[in-house]
């Protein structure tokens, strides 16, 4: 190990008060969820490029959209407090069959546009 890395590892324990194991655990947290992150981005991208049907230019144009949002909404605080507040009020019991019934009535529009544009194909 480094003498740097040693110093910081040393200083993280000094102010935080846990052992050395618990922040590299910590550490190793969070690069696997930065990771799990990355692939389900990757596997969200192939969904809708290929199973939705968007094309990989549209759905790159669309997540870079996002991403900008995501960065908007994190870099404004009274927006973000807004955003909790409703999701504390509208709750998951609420919020969970709207997000389901958005994702079966999605799927089913792909798959009835698929079917419209090739319907000679005995795959449909």
């Amino acid at each position: 190990m480094s003498v740097f890395s040693q110093y910081v590892l040393e200083k993280a324990q000094a102010k935080t008060g846990l052992s050395t194991n618990v922040i590299i655990g910590y550490a190793l947290q969070a690069a696997f969820g930065i990771g799990s992150v990355i692939l389900f981005f990757v596997a969200l991208f192939f969904v809708f490029s290929h199973y939705f049907g968007f094309g990989g230019t549209t759905t790159s144009i669309g997540m870079f959209l996002m991403f900008v949002l995501f960065l908007v909404i994190s870099l404004n605080a009274p927006l973000l407090n807004a955003g909790l507040n409703f999701g504390q009020k509208l709750g998951w019991r609420r919020a969970l069959p709207a997000l389901v019934a958005l994702f079966a009535v999605s799927g089913l529009a792909a798959e009835w546009s698929r079917r419209r544009q090739q319907p000679n194909d005995r795959a449909y």
